[in-house]
Order: C-alpha cells, then sequence, then structure tokens
C-alpha cells in the first residue's frame, strides 16, 4: 500500500497532522511457531531433548550459562522434512563465564540440582556448575516420563507433584527419597515406556554421583559423556540419523 512504509507515509494518510514529526519505520518481526517439548513421547521427545543436551553443552563451554533448565524453557519445531528440532529458550537467568552472577542461586526448583537446593546455594555460596545443568536436563526428563502422557499433565496423581509445592529445602528432601528409593517403584506413563531406560540410566548416574557419599566436583566433560550421551547410546533407541545433530 505504501512504497515507502516511514510512520510519516502511514500517519498522513490516516488523516494525523503531525505527520511529519515522524521518522520511523514500520516493521513486523515474525518468529517460528515452537511448541513445548512436553507434546512429544516416545523417540520424538527422546532425539530433541538430546539436540537441546548438544546444543546446550556447546554454549556451556563456550562461556554461555543456561542455568534454569526446566520443561517450559525446551521448545520443539517441525521441519518440512518431517523432522523435529529441539530449541533451548529464555536466556533471561543466563550468565556469561567470566559474569558476575556464577554463584547466585537461579532455577525452577522442581528442576534443580540437589547441590543448589541446600541452604548453601540459597545464600549464594555454591558456584553453579555445568553438572548442575545436566543433572537439571535429567530432571526434566524424569518429570515428562512420569508426568506427561500424549501432550497432558497427568502428574497431579503422582508423589513428585509435590515437587511443585515446597520449598528449596524440602524439595531436597523429597528429590534425595526420590534418588534413592521412589524411582525404583514409580511408573512412566504409556507413551514414554520406551524411553525409561535412558531416564533410570541417567538417575542411576546422578545417584551415584551424591549416594553414599557426594563425590567432587565432576569435569563438564565427563559429565557429559557419562550422564548424558552414554545412556542415550546404551539405549539404542535412536537412529543413527536422530543422534546426529548438526550444530
Amino acid at each position: 500500500m505504501f512504497e515507502v512504509t516511514f510512520a510519516a507515509n502511514i500517519r498522513r494518510a490516516l488523516g494525523i497532522d503531525d505527520a511529519e514529526t515522524s521518522r520511523r519505520v514500520f516493521c513486523m518481526i515474525e518468529f517460528r511457531e515452537l511448541l513445548p517439548i512436553t507434546k512429544l513421547s516416545r523417540d520424538e521427545f527422546l532425539s530433541t531433548w538430546w539436540q537441546i543436551i548438544v546444543c546446550h553443552f556447546v554454549l556451556w563451554k563456550n562461556g554461555v550459562h543456561h542455568r534454569d533448565i526446566s520443561p517450559s524453557n525446551l521448545m520443539v519445531y517441525k521441519t518440512s522434512g518431517g523432522r523435529w528440532i529441539g530449541v533451548l529458550i529464555d536466556f533471561d537467568l543466563s550468565s556469561t563465564q567470566d559474569g558476575p552472577l556464577g554463584q547466585e542461586c537461579t532455577g525452577t526448583v522442581p528442576f534443580m540440582a540437589l547441590d543448589l537446593l541446600t541452604e548453601e546455594a540459597i545464600e549464594g555460596q555454591v558456584k553453579h556448575l555445568y553438572q548442575h545443568d545436566a543433572e537439571s536436563l535429567i530432571w526434566v526428563l524424569t518429570w515428562v516420563c512420569i508426568c506427561y502422557e500424549d501432550g497432558v499433565y497427568i502428574g497431579k496423581g503422582t508423589k513428585i507433584h509435590d515437587w511443585l509445592r515446597v520449598d528449596a529445602p524440602r524439595c531436597h528432601e523429597k528429590k534425595s527419597s526420590f534418588l534413592g528409593h521412589g524411582r525404583k517403584v514409580i511408573q512412566p506413563s504409556s507413551p514414554h515406556e520406551v524411553i525409561w531406560e535412558v531416564a533410570e540410566s541417567c538417575l542411576e548416574a546422578i545417584a551415584q554421583h551424591y549416594v553414599p557419599r557426594k563425590t567432587p566436583t565432576v569435569e563438564d566433560h565427563i559429565v557429559f559423556q557419562t550422564w548424558l550421551r552414554k545412556n542415550i547410546l546404551e539405549a539404542n533407541i535412536l537412529s543413527p540419523a536422530l543422534l546426529d545433530v548438526r550444530l
């Protein structure tokens, strides 16, 4: 309609007297529509979760630390070729490697690492490490497997739903109990039964880190390989094509 999209032209066409005072350009920004990762199940969920793990690790190694991993920050979209792609969003609480926020306690309580649910962490005495975000990714996997069925939240009748309603120290108690015994008796929803094996293996990696005595800080690449990548590969659920993450 307008050969030049200056705001002045638009205002003049609308009969606004002070049209000449404005030289702003009218712009519209188009974004790709994203869906929550909780809408997916089986290998579609697992492959997008794995993509986000890889991208998150690369960002971390390049000094960008997300520090707030939760289901609401893991999104997906489908390509024209039919492949689902995982997207990590909401970097509001992220920090750079040399930034001032390294020991500020941030995150969404039900999905935070046990190390960050202590009084010391709340007081800012615990540095946020890669292993904490990796642990959060595992808690997200666990949560989705138990609490979602075909994209619908069914977690209200489960014990882990209580994690949403307690403070950090109490959540630490509940999640520690879950690691010790609860994970062995709880059942995933039927669409996630196939990938529950991965969740169990990842939870076992966390349990071995904390029990019977917490091990020292683990190097980032070891956490990535032994807590995450190893368990994805050994489950033998994803095809080589779905395991291939191109950055």
